[in-house]
Parts: structure tokens; sequence; C-alpha cells
């Protein structure tokens, strides 16, 4: 297999070097930030060339089912602090090039189920470099050190280190366009109970890029990746994956990028253990006014398991975000999802395979007092209806926040 991967990539690559694709990338680089979302509004602090932004929430959160139990319901109420902030350093010729440092915590202290207490750390760097005569290179990592729980899988809060390290290097030239990336996953369970499950992640990528109209392209993508389970010699793996594409504006209102094609997964294991089918990914933005935006994500791809004897789920998730500002300090954010899970191996002791839908409804309302201070009234409803009785569960969240920034 790694054979012919690394033929298949040689032949592309020389096919690329006399034929005229150059180097670019899947998002223009401005877009290739850390932060975007949690300091979005935030004017931040100049100190020299620098840009400091910085977050602090305290509120509240009531809780209806802490343990996402089917039955048996326990509710809390959680103290919520989340502290964060973000340094934004251009530099080079015309500021052309940018540094990004980012801290976030998330901390959550209960009333009355004080061992589930949590405290979620996040740390990234992110480096965007602009080449004048040869392309752009951008790289960033970011270390989480969290017990968040993924509502799927993990319905109890479960300890662990994350480390997500992305590198892209390109060049563009007239309408044909290349781009190499390459990605690096690492999980680490602090409980030895789930060592089993630590595993590291490798994702080589190849994407030609063909310019159809002035603000859209036609795309190729080719990965190639490796999973090893490093205490589980079993659940060694590798995929390929080529998915078509188009990425840009798409309407005068409407932007975004689609891809669609086919995974090949295998395991070290014996048995239906693999994945062949479909992958996709999409996510479209419409902007109608000022005031009012909507986004449409959809996802159809194979997931790393730890629901035993998985190796993988396939995974279909499709969501809808609105944001509308009712007037000037007045917003209301929305969203549904939806995600259909589905397992190939038969659960033991119950003699079928799971199959999870998960349901998911968000609204909020977000009042700014000020430029540098804003308060928040949300409430989430959310149900996983599993075919695996006691994966079931229903959860109601209720949650205000006071957010100062500056």
């Amino acid at each position: 297999m790694k054979k012919s991967v690394l033929f298949s990539l040689g032949i592309f690559l020389f096919i690329a070097a006399f034929t005229g694709i150059s180097f670019a990338r899947e998002y223009m680089i401005d877009d290739i930030r850390i932060g975007a979302t949690e300091f979005k509004d935030i004017k931040g602090i100049k100190i020299g060339q620098a840009e400091l932004k910085q977050k602090l929430g305290l509120g509240g959160q009531y809780d209806s089912n802490v343990f996402l139990s089917s039955g048996d319901v326990k509710s809390d109420y959680i103290n919520l602090i989340n502290p964060a902030f973000l340094v934004d350093l251009p530099f080079g010729t015309a500021d052309r090039n940018l540094f990004q440092l980012l801290y976030n915590a998330d901390i959550g202290r209960h009333s009355n189920y004080l061992k589930q207490d949590y405290l979620n750390q996040e740390v990234g760097a992110n480096v965007n470099l602009r080449f004048p005569s040869f392309g752009y290179f951008n790289g960033r990592d970011i270390f989480r050190s969290t017990s968040d729980r993924a509502d799927t899988e993990f319905t109890s809060q479960v300890k662990r280190h994350e480390n997500q390290a992305n590198a892209a290097l390109g060049v563009e030239m007239n309408k044909l366009a290349y781009e190499i990336g390459y990605e690096n996953f690492v999980e680490n369970y602090l409980d030895p109970t789930y060592n089993n499950l630590d595993y590291t992640e490798d994702i080589y990528s190849l994407t030609g890029f063909y310019q159809a109209f002035p603000k859209t392209q036609a795309l190729l993508e080719y990965k190639y990746g490796t999973v090893d389970y490093r205490n589980d010699s079993t659940r060694k793996g590798d995929y390929d994956q080529v998915r078509v594409g188009v990425k840009g504006q798409i309407t005068g209102k409407t932007v975004g990028i689609v891809k669609v094609g086919y995974q090949s997964r295998h395991y070290d294991t014996e048995g239906p253990s693999g994945y062949n089918g479909f992958v996709a990914e999409a996510g479209v933005t419409t902007r109608f006014s000022e005031r009012t935006e909507l986004t449409t994500k959809f996802l159809s791809t194979a997931m790393e398991s730890i629901y035993s004897p998985n190796n993988y789920y396939d995974n279909n998730t499709f969501s809808i975000d609105l944001t509308q500002q009712i007037y000037s300090k007045l917003k209301f954010l929305g969203s549904i999802q939806a995600s259909r899970n589905l397992y190939p191996e038969i659960t033991p002791g119950v003699d079928k395979k799971r199959r999870d839908t998960i349901m998911t409804g968000n609204v909020a309302l977000e009042y700014a007092l000020k430029d540098w201070w804003k308060v928040r009234l949300g409430y989430e409803y959310k149900e996983d209806m599993s075919n695996i009785e006691t994966s079931d569960y229903k959860r109601n969240l209720v949650t205000f926040m006071v957010n100062l920034m500056m």
C-alpha cells in the first residue's frame, strides 16, 4: 500500500512540474487563523506591532442530565468561568505575515456532583507566511487538555491530551494551482483504563485547483492517512481518499466549499473491520444582508471509535446555523444539528449493530450593554435516539453568561 501511494505521489509531482501546475491552498491564507470565532467582535489593545485581545466569561448553567443517563437522571447547577486571550502579531513587508498565540480555558464547578468539576484548556499557535514570488506557508499547532464528552460514545468525562498540528505549502500561478499538506493528530488518555485507545493519525494530502471562474475554483484532492493505536498492535490501519469539488463564491451572496468522493480504510484485524464508501464535506454561508447570515454544513465520513468491538463508525452530520441582528445591540443565534452514526460490528450481549440518531437544537439571545460587555442567555436540547437502550439520553441546558472583552 505505502509503495503504491509513494509511486502515485511521485507521478503527481512529475505531472505537476511539466504542466505548469503550481502551489495554492484550499482556503485564502487570511482565513487560516485561530480564535476567529471566539474573538470576532473584540477590538483589542495595541502593544507595538502586536494586538492583544482578552475575554473573561462568567456565568452559570442548569444541566438536566449531568451523566447523560438513559434512566435515573440527575440534574445540577454549574458555575462557569471562561478566561481567554489571543495575540495577533503581523510582521514583514506591509505586515503581510502573521503570527498568533491563543489560550482558552473552560472551568466548570458543580453545586452537587463535585467529582464532575472540570478544567479544559487549549493552547494554540499559528503562523501565516506570504512569499510574493513563490506562494505561501501556513503552520499551526493546537494542544488541548480536556475531559470534554463527545456526547456520542463518551457519556462520562474522560481526561485526555490531544494535539493537532497542520502544515501547508503552496504556490499559485495563473488558473492552475497545487497544494501539499500534512496533518498530525495525537490522543493520549490519562486514565490507564483507556490506554489501549491512545493513537496517532498522520495525513498527507495533495490538492490541485483550476480557476473556473473569477471567484470560484474546481479542485481535485488526494489524501493518504495512517492510524496507529500504540498500545494495540491489532488496530493499526491506513486509508486512501479521493474527492472532487468546488470552492469560492457560489452566488453573489453565497460562499463555501463542497467536496465529494470515496474512501477506502483498512485495519490490521480480522473480519469486516474496514470502511469503503462515500465521503463528503460541505460548508456554505449565505449573507442575506448585514443583519442576517445563514451557514449550512454537511459531513459524511468514517470516524475512529472507542465503542468495542468497532474500529470506526460511519458518521453523517447536517447542521444549519442562523445569526440574526434584531437591532444594533440585540442578536439572535439559532442552530439545528442532526447526526446519524452507524456501527459496523454487532454489540456483544445485545446481538445487534448500534445505530444512533442525535438531534441538537440551540437558541440564544446576546445583548451588548457596551462594546466590551455582553450578556447571553441560551437554551439547548439534545437527544440521542439509539437502538442500544443504555445509550439513549435526553438533556436540557440553560446557560447565562456575562462576557467582558477588551
